[in-house]
């Protein structure tokens, strides 16, 4: 409800809107925007301001009473000096039911939509099987820090505090406080990403409807953030990866920024306490969760930068609207600052991030305010603004030459990779990629998000989601890793684009950025007509999406053969020979999922990225045996490409000779997959036998064995010398037919590397 002060506050500021006020009063209601001699800017913004309100009959003066004395000059006596204090009362809002339940409904769609497809493959026997590689090492760390007294924060290897170390440090937190241990690790960990997508999406609709000033701008952007599949398979249950830890800080942010947008300290200074704590911990948290976190704090320099183009423009004072900012990153860089002193975490050159961008600020907001006090022209502000960024860049670069060459190598280095990985690829490298990972969501925000572009240079708060829009479209570009952090604003868009798509089909009214009279406060409830249509545009917009995310999210789950084959590793070693190593030799990017299930160490793939390759495509299998002996207790096959000859083609053989190869010596089949896909493999001495046929003669020895219930014939063919001798290393044990000889081959034999006759 309005109040006698709001109404005297606004006209003091807006004097040009008393006649409109007095007309609203004087109209007889219910009234309508054609019964009154206004513009439909002046209307929008008494609905905006709550002077006047929307019914089902018509619009209505909200407080007849507080409208007339805010118009005489009578507010209460504590408010009348409003203009040399600052108003520090902070008023709860009404609870709209049907907010509640249209955005509470929209962040379940989001969650939903994150745990249907992964739950059956996540949850399994009692056991948490997480999606990809790299969650296994947050997995190791995290529980390393509540199993192991010597594992602190402080104490921790330079692969966590230079590469996640907050993400690591609030998970252990997180699980200490649940109780702790490696189920409870499991459980937070699995489920953390769909908490991640809900609190994302909240930020979204937050950003959303404050630009818009429209709720159902805000809704449909959490709907449309749901179905971005490039989002959806980073928040997916059970991939805790540290991106979805990142969004929330920039959703966080963002938000801040367009709470600090107007620079409306003296108005709004609740408004402008909270933007600027959010602005400090959103860009600490940031920098301080992931080793590349500078990169996702660019964009907030270049929001600083193009608001102060953007309040020349509008003729107001740059130093005193961006002060706040500038509070809020300075505070961001004593905190992050901070932590690096006191725990190690981050270099210096990624520790001192917010520094420079507070600094940068400054030397922004300085430039554009001589500017705005000796030719207030937002031409010439702009080039001052990129003139002081050329300037400072070059005088980092020339004054502090080391971290330069460090930011710039880091940059290229994180950015401009040529390694396979698939996140490292740019989103159009592929002609389609960028569809199957936003649809046609991404096509309809383009257009809103040019328009919003024009629109920002008159209203500061669309500055901040057009700025990280255009920058994260940028990054996104170079790397697909960039395009979770690209939907969070591409969403904001997106919301936009679905209700002035709805009101064209005649199922809502136009949003309020087209139409300034309309209450963007009002929800109503559409009858079933409606609720067909919107469902109808929901799925044109969104359909792809919606069919696209559990594919992506498909695509990264652990298989369940897969899960199982390491569940069978596992329990094998319960009964293994105590000599025998635990590491699980395999292709890289499932190498963490099989070692952690296997012993718990899921710290690094390095040694199966650098080696599994070359050992599959190589013909030697006795060097690799030599190499692998006393290092890997299991090597997992995978249904592989490769050369004729290699091991590959004989472990696919399981050690039996092919047209092309002799056999396997040294590698024993333990498992077999139900498929078959998944086979397992040990390193044994083998059984050496020795025996003798004709001279020159080629021998065939073979034996049938049984893996997994699978029988598996093996056979080697061996070369008699001239005087007819011969032997042969076998590492199965059993019955073989040696040269029409029954040789019986035992199981310390081949674990012993024992010469048995034939």
């Amino acid at each position: 409800m309005v109040t006698a002060r709001e109404v005297d506050e606004l006209v003091a500021d807006r004097p040009e809107l008393r006649a409109d006020i007095e007309a609203v009063l004087d109209a007889e209601e219910p009234f309508t925007f054609d019964d009154l001699p206004l513009d439909s800017g002046a209307f929008g913004e008494l609905v905006a301001a709550g002077i006047v309100e929307e019914a089902d009959d018509g619009y209505h003066v909200a407080d007849r009473d507080a409208v007339e004395r805010g118009l005489a000059g009578d507010a209460p006596t504590d408010d009348a000096d409003a203009g040399s204090t600052i108003d520090i009362s902070v008023s709860l809002p009404t609870l709209d039911r049907r907010l509640v339940a249209a955005l509470g409904g929209a962040l379940l769609f989001l969650a939903l939509t994150r745990t249907v497809v992964s739950y059956g493959t996540v949850f399994r026997d009692g056991a948490v099987v997480l999606s990809g590689n790299d969650p296994y090492y947050y997995r190791y760390w995290v529980e390393q820090l509540l199993a192991n007294p010597d594992v602190t924060l402080e104490s921790l290897p330079d692969g966590v505090t230079k590469g996640e170390p907050l993400y690591v440090a609030t998970m252990w937190a997180l699980a200490a406080a649940l109780g702790g241990g490696a189920t409870t690790t499991g459980q937070l960990l699995a489920w953390f990403p769909v908490v991640s997508a809900v609190i994302s999406g909240s930020f979204v609709y937050l950003i959303a409807t404050e630009v818009s000033e429209d709720r159902r701008v805000g809704i449909a952007a959490v709907l449309m953030l749901a179905v971005v599949a490039g989002h959806g398979l980073r928040t997916s249950l059970g991939f805790p990866d540290h991106h979805a830890f990142d969004y929330p800080w920039l959703g966080l942010t963002g938000l801040a920024f367009v709470a600090l947008a107007e620079g409306e300290l003296r108005r709004h200074p609740v408004r402008t306490l909270l933007g600027t704590a959010g602005l400090a911990v959103g860009v600490s948290g940031q920098v301080l969760a992931w080793e590349a976190g500078p990169l996702l704090v660019v964009p907030a320099g270049l929001v600083v930068a193009a608001l102060a183009v953007v309040w020349v423009r509008a003729g107001r004072s740059p130093l005193v609207a961006g002060t706040p900012m500038v509070v809020g990153l300075g505070a961001a860089a004593a905190v992050t600052w901070g932590v690096h002193t006191s725990l190690g975490w981050h270099t210096p050159v990624v520790a001192s991030a917010p520094a420079l961008l507070a600094a940068g600020a400054v030397g922004v907001l300085l430039v554009s305010e001589g500017v705005y006090r000796v030719r207030p022209d937002e031409r010439i502000a702009a080039g001052a603004v990129l003139g002081t960024g050329a300037v400072s860049v070059a005088g980092v670069a020339v004054g502090f030459p080391e971290a330069w060459a460090t930011l710039t190598s880091r940059a290229g280095s994180s950015l401009f990779r040529s390694d396979p990985i698939a996140e490292t690829q740019g989103l159009f490298s592929d002609a389609g990629g960028w569809l199957l990972l936003f649809g046609f969501v991404l096509i309809v925000a383009l257009p809103y998000l040019a328009w919003a572009t024009r629109r920002a240079l008159d209203d500061e708060p669309w500055v901040v989601p057009v700025v990280y829009a255009w920058a994260f479209f940028v990054l996104s570009a170079i790397q697909v890793r960039f395009v979770g952090e690209f939907a969070t604003f591409v969403a904001v868009f997106a919301g936009l684009a679905f209700v002035h798509i709805a009101e064209r089909v005649d199922v809502a009214r136009l949003p309020k950025p087209f139409d300034e009279s309309v209450d963007g406060r009002r929800l109503t409830v559409p009858n079933a007509r409606q609720v067909g249509a919107l469902v109808v545009v929901f799925l044109l917009v969104g359909g792809l999406g919606l069919v696209q995310v559990p594919i992506k999210t498909d695509q990264i789950t652990t298989e369940p053969e897969m899960y199982d084959t390491a569940a069978w590793i596992a329990d094998d070693l319960d009964d293994a020979p105590d000599d025998r190593p635990a590491y699980v030799f395999s292709l890289w990017g499932h190498n963490r999922m099989y070692n952690y299930f296997a012993s718990g160490d899921s710290r690094s793939y390095g040694y199966a990225r650098a080696n599994y390759e070359r050992f599959l495509a190589s013909p030697n299998e006795t060097a690799w045996y030599d190499r692998l002996r006393g290092r890997a207790g299991y090597v997992v096959y995978h249904d592989v490409q490769a050369p004729p000859g290699s091991i590959a083609k004989q472990l696919e053989a399981y050690g039996s000779r092919t047209e092309n190869t002799t056999g396997l010596s040294h590698y024993r089949a333990v498992h077999v997959s139900e498929s078959g896909e998944y086979r397992v493999f040990t390193l044994v001495p083998g059984a050496t036998l020795a025996g003798s046929a004709e001279p020159n003669a080629t021998v065939t020895v073979a034996t049938t064995v049984e893996v997994s219930d699978v029988r598996v014939d093996y056979e080697r063919q061996v070369r008699t010398d001239a005087n007819g001798n011969y032997t042969v290393t076998v590492p199965y044990p059993g019955t073989y037919d040696a040269a029409g000889t029954q040789v019986e081959v035992s199981e310390e034999a081949v674990l012993n590397g024992t010469r048995v006759a034939a």
